[in-house]
Order: structure tokens, then sequence, then C-alpha cells
């Protein structure tokens, strides 16, 4: 005995879809497009492709990659000429010249080019 059909659920299509529809339902289930939405969603097992790891876009992957280690590059070679002009001061306050700041200009150019890499990077996935 089959159970009494109590909830109504309501979709708004457009015209072309309503009739899709009444075609399939015709074709497949007499006419009853109640039927047909019936079987298309409980039938239905094909895997969501939207979200899936094989649909990652390369170029967006090689240039985070590359955007990371730049940083991490940056943020070592940063810290390396920091110490070394730690220990100048150590030894002698002095000895400080304003060639040991030459390392932190180039990090400008470094930085100018990271920042490129992520203004690029969002407008890829913005759009």
């Amino acid at each position: 005995m089959s159970k009494k059909k109590e909830i109504t659920i309501n979709t708004r299509v457009d015209e072309t879809i309503h009739r899709q529809m009444r075609e399939k339902a015709s074709t497949y289930f007499g006419g009853n497009i109640s039927a047909l939405i019936r079987c298309a969603s409980l039938k239905y097992s094909e895997e969501v492709t939207s979200s899936e790891p094989s649909e990652t876009n390369p170029q967006l992957i090689a240039l985070i990659s590359t955007a990371i280690k730049k940083i991490d590059r940056i943020g070592v070679n940063h810290n390396q000429a920091v110490k070394c002009i730690n220990e100048k001061m150590k030894m002698s306050p002095l000895v400080f010249t304003a060639n040991d700041l030459l390392p932190f200009s180039q990090f400008g150019g470094e930085m100018k080019i990271i920042q490129d890499m992520l203004r690029y990077l969002y407008e890829m996935l913005k759009s």
C-alpha cells in the first residue's frame, strides 16, 4: 500500500524548462511531472564536479606556490640581515653604516613582485 503524499513542493521555472519537463514527463511518466521530479531527484547519482580538486587551476596553484616561496625567502633574508646588523652593533655601534641597510632596499623590489602576483591572483579568483 502506497503512502499518501501530503507534502507539496513548489518550484518556479521558465517556459522553456516547463515545456522540456512536460515532454520528458509525457515520454517517460505518462505526463506525470511530479513522478518525473521524484525520479530525477531520487535516482540522481552523478558526482558534484564544481568543487572537485581535479578542476583546480594549475596556473593559480603555481602562482600561489611561487608567491609563498618568495615571501619565505624574503623572511629568511630579512632575518639574516637583521642578525648581521645586530652582531655589528654589539661589537661597536659606530661600525654601522648605510651599506648595512642595502639588503632592505632589495626586499622592496621583491615585495613589489609579490604584490603584483597577489593582485593578479585576486583578479583570477574574482573572475
